[in-house]
């Protein structure tokens, strides 16, 4: 080889080398502008996370160098997204589609322009959810609007989305709403190859279909199915999806003339679980009270409704049940003034709700 030639060759190593440590220069570079910074908050007591926000998915979220699964994540905020969106998503995560919407309506297209395609995402989410949840909330003629802009959005996102399975479970929740049960049975697809939280979650939603249609016996299998698929002890996640599936199996017993079964069942749930767990805890009270009044003990059942209405009252679902039931209980006892009382916080604080349709003779129980 010439030495002009051996020079030459020498040259493209060196432009090779150079133009290869630009690339791994520029990837790494682009990796790094790829994070999102914002915070991972988890919903099993764990400290929340802050750091660089990678990529998110229907089963993780990835932030920096480390992998969580979905079924820990209770939410995830973005520090460069606006204020009003932060709020309302904190609404549609509680079920509060009034207050999200509000929020939402406080957002400028000038808080979104040059934003992350993560953030432009979220907003998206919030979006179609709180239609979503505001169609389900009002009934009627709103429930095709908001079955459509969850069907869109999971159409759109839902295989990129950490809101999936979200998404999918309140799709089930809308078409369950309107009667199209075969419709929400089939929302719940998704969950039978989902984490084992999500499994369980996805067969006691169906048995809660199976309830709402006063199938109670083939309700009770379902919610009995939840509570025997494997889970690792370890995994607390699963472990509350089981317990809610446990109070669905109490529900059915308290329909069934089972109501003293029912009792003692939720009172255990009840006695093993986290004072932290305020949803849980007030969807136990409300179950408990149902099923002090299928035994007539008005008294033990009016103990309990108040305890969601006065204690565990974070959750909108669960206050509006025990409202409901204490108007009736309160009537039957005679206690006109404390029955007002109670329909006047249900109307005021939540006009559209089904459970207030239904203490006006509406038809459908939520």
């Amino acid at each position: 080889m010439k030495a002009s030639d051996d020079r030459r060759v020498r040259q493209g190593v060196r432009a090779g080398a150079v133009a290869a440590a630009c690339l791994v220069h520029a990837l790494m570079a682009a990796t790094a502008a790829a994070q999102v910074p914002g915070t991972v908050v988890f919903n099993d007591g764990a400290k929340a996370l802050a750091g660089g926000i990678s990529a998110v998915s229907p089963l993780n979220v990835e932030l920096g160098d480390k992998r969580f699964p979905i079924e820990r994540i209770a939410n995830v905020e973005f520090d460069a997204e606006p204020p009003s969106m932060k709020a309302a998503r904190r609404g549609v995560l509680n079920g509060n589609a009034p207050q999200a919407e509000e929020d939402l309506k406080k957002i400028t297209p000038e808080e979104l322009e040059g934003a992350d395609q993560l953030i432009r995402d979220e907003f998206t989410f919030v979006k179609a959810a709180t239609e979503g949840l505001k169609g389900l909330q009002a009934g009627g003629a709103q429930l095709g609007t908001a079955e459509k802009a969850v069907r869109d959005y999971i159409a759109k996102l839902g295989a990129s989305s950490h809101h999936a399975f979200f998404m999918h479970e309140l799709s089930g929740r809308i078409l369950s709403r309107g009667g199209k049960f075969d419709e929400a049975a089939k929302a719940y697809v998704p969950f039978d190859k989902a984490p084992p939280a999500f499994q369980v979650r996805g067969k006691a939603a169906r048995g809660g279909l199976l309830f709402e249609q006063g199938k109670f016996a083939e309700a009770m299998a379902e919610y009995t199915a939840a509570t025997r698929i494997e889970t690792d002890a370890k995994d607390d996640a699963s472990a509350r999806q089981k317990r809610e599936a446990e109070l669905g199996i109490a529900r059915c017993m308290a329909r069934q003339s089972k109501a003293k079964e029912a009792i003692d069942m939720v009172q255990g749930i009840l006695r093993s679980s986290d004072p932290e767990e305020g949803d849980l805890l007030g969807r136990g009270y409300n179950v408990l009270g149902e099923a002090f009044r299928a035994a007539g003990k008005d008294q033990d059942a009016l103990i309990s409704y108040l305890t969601v209405d006065l204690v565990y009252n974070s959750n909108p679902q669960n206050r509006e049940e025990a409202l409901f039931n204490l108007v009736e209980l309160w009537k039957r006892g005679n206690f006109a003034e404390r029955a007002r009382e109670a329909q006047e916080q249900l109307e005021s604080t939540y006009p559209n709700s089904p459970w207030l349709r239904k203490l006006k003779g509406g038809a459908a129980t939520p």
